[in-house]
């Protein structure tokens, strides 16, 4: 008699028949009443509960309880079948590679119509174990490992990307645009020729933001409307949903992050800098010892720093969503001990030999990277944010205000500025690479300013003037006008150096706002004084930001905030006078 009996009722009697199998009993209670603790009569092929029950009645032998192990692979064997029979039909596409027939999708005119939607949209299983967040201190002390999702790339995703020919574009073009002042990915790395297909679907979520941050607004359609952008977001959501961990798919994050805050995208740019934080503390960055628990120990130091620039990335982007309209940063503050990036081109190269490497509470005069330079620049912004916040919660409760707070960020803002501008004399080749920490530092320079500009923002509640708020008052309108001439200085030679279209591809979206500040400030300047050098210098710091929102679609939202102010001026003026003597002022065109 066999050991296993028969699972359902017309099985029952194979081989046998008639009453001699009817007369046989199994050797155990079925699951059901072992389950309930019910007296099983263990009748063939189904004991009398269950038959009168009309429920399946199992012989079944008792399996040990699953593993944890044990239900990621069955996660993993179910979503693999999922994912093929989802593509069955989908596409002639093949997985891993594209068909002859199927050529690149070129990002160039109108945004074309995709092969398939389907692929993207599979619902992935996730195999993440919760008590990896629920008991972090058990998880690794069980001995627990984080499994790796294996998603197959979907067709839309392979065509987004194109051949290897595209490929060798996309990289091409961002490592001489994106990469010179925002070096976050390995070239070294990542131009190694691994084929596509022998890649993780997180590589090539990577290669496709890198494909987007590189790639043109197209004129009648919104940034939001190109189809890379479509794509990279909904493979994503994808990629997270079925558990992705991996320094790849937070690199993807930033860049999407990037383009969403260069090409206007609100409120999705602000939303994902937010999930880039949480994924930064999920894998455990910037300490050492935590990634190794999601990512591993680094392979080598070139691993290591590119595991920190990941992280300063991820801290300069929320400073860049936040600085605007002074919102709480997300991203928490760096110890005074922590490294800056080293040297950009050593790095580049995957030789750290003789590099020096510095901390957060090195001085200024200390020579850094390009990328060192911005990171200072954003704790220039991060201080600058905590600075307003302080400034808020005195009023709130009526204080006087500790004015050598602005007085400490005035000079550290002027060290960095110096530092910089000593860096750029030494090695004039690096103008693109610092454009970046240039700009953030005037921006944070003129928010700093325009808290102490109005009056009101200068007393605690019922409290008088006194000579030192009337003094930073003053302090603050010289400053902020002379830092203003800086940036129109700085916009009248960076457009000399953009007046060819494959200049304009390298300059960074950071720069926008400060020449939105600086126009602010030359602008009402122009009007409450007449000075004809406001006007002139208005102008250049607008015909800047004309000439960049081609590139960058955040140039026209600010150009689009300057032509709202100058309406409400007109009104304003009308309103309160009519000194005008009915000659109307003529303002510059926004088209």
């Amino acid at each position: 008699m066999p050991k296993h009996m028969a699972l359902f009722p017309h099985d029952a009697g194979v081989g046998g028949g008639g009453a001699a199998a009817y007369a046989r009993k199994a050797n155990q209670a079925c699951y059901s009443c072992r389950k309930q603790k019910r007296r099983c009569d263990k009748a063939l092929p189904a004991c009398s509960l269950c038959s009168r029950m009309a429920r399946h009645c199992d012989y079944s032998e008792v399996q040990p309880a699953p593993t944890a192990e044990d239900f990621a692979t069955l996660q993993e064997k179910l979503r693999q079948l999922e994912d093929r029979l989802s593509y069955a039909g989908a596409s002639d596409v093949s997985i891993g590679h594209l068909s002859p027939q199927s050529g690149p999708v070129s990002h160039t005119g109108h945004t074309p119509q995709l092969l398939s939607r389907e692929p993207l949209w599979q619902n992935g299983l996730g195999s993440f174990p919760a008590a990896a967040f629920l008991d972090s201190y058990m998880f690794l002390w069980s001995g627990l490992q984080i499994p790796k999702p294996t998603v197959e790339i979907p067709a839309d995703v392979l065509q987004c990307i194109g051949n290897a020919e595209d490929l060798e574009q996309t990289l091409s073009d961002y490592f001489g645009d994106i990469h010179p002042w925002f070096p976050i990915v390995s070239r070294k790395r990542m131009t190694m020729g691994h084929q596509l297909w022998e890649a993780g679907g997180d590589i090539a979520l990577l290669l496709l933001s890198m494909k987007l941050i590189t790639s043109q607004p197209q004129r009648g359609f919104a940034a939001s409307e190109n189809y890379l952008y479509t794509a990279s977001k909904r493979y994503a959501a994808l990629l997270e949903n079925v558990g992705t961990t991996s320094l790849a798919y937070l690199q993807a994050l930033i860049l999407l992050a990037l383009y969403e805050y260069g090409q206007g995208v609100y409120p999705a740019a602000y939303m994902t800098v937010g999930q880039a934080i949480r994924y930064a503390e999920l894998l455990g960055l910037p300490s050492y010892k935590n990634t190794s628990n999601v990512l591993g120990h680094p392979l080598t130091c070139a691993d290591a720093e590119e595991r920190r620039r990941v992280w300063w990335a991820v801290y300069i982007i929320d400073k860049l969503v936040s600085l605007g309209s002074y919102r709480r940063s997300m991203c928490a503050e760096p110890s005074a001990d922590q490294l800056l990036p080293i040297n950009d081109k050593a790095w580049d190269q995957g030789d750290d030999t003789g590099v020096f490497q510095r901390s957060v509470s090195s001085p200024f005069s200390d020579i850094q990277s390009t990328f060192a330079r911005l990171c200072q620049a954003a704790l220039l912004a991060g201080r600058t944010l905590k600075h307003h916040a302080d400034l808020e919660q005195r009023k709130i409760n009526g204080e006087r205000y500790d004015f050598t707070g602005v007085a400490h960020l005035m000079e550290d803002s002027h060290k960095l500025c110096k530092a910089m501008q000593s860096d750029f004399a030494s090695n004039p080749t690096t103008y693109f690479s610092l454009v970046a920490a240039r700009c953030l530092n005037f921006a944070a320079v003129l928010k700093i300013l325009a808290m102490y500009v109005a009056n009101e923002s200068l007393r605690g509640v019922g409290s008088e003037w006194n000579e030192e708020e009337m003094t930073l008052q003053i302090t603050a309108i010289e400053g902020t006008k002379k830092t203003a001439t800086y940036v129109r200085d700085f916009a009248a030679d960076l457009y000399t150096f953009i007046s060819l279209d494959e200049d304009v591809v390298k300059t960074p979206p950071m720069v926008l706002e400060t020449f939105y500040l600086g126009s602010m400030t030359h602008y009402t300047t122009w009007k409450e004084t007449g000075d004809p050098l406001a006007e002139t210098s208005y102008e250049t710091t607008r015909k800047c930001l004309i000439r960049l929102s081609g590139r960058w679609r955040l140039g026209k939202e600010f150009l689009d905030l300057l032509e709202a102010h100058e309406m409400n001026y007109i009104v304003g003026a009308n309103f309160q006078s009519s000194k005008l003597g009915g000659i109307p002022l003529v303002f510059p065109s926004m088209s």
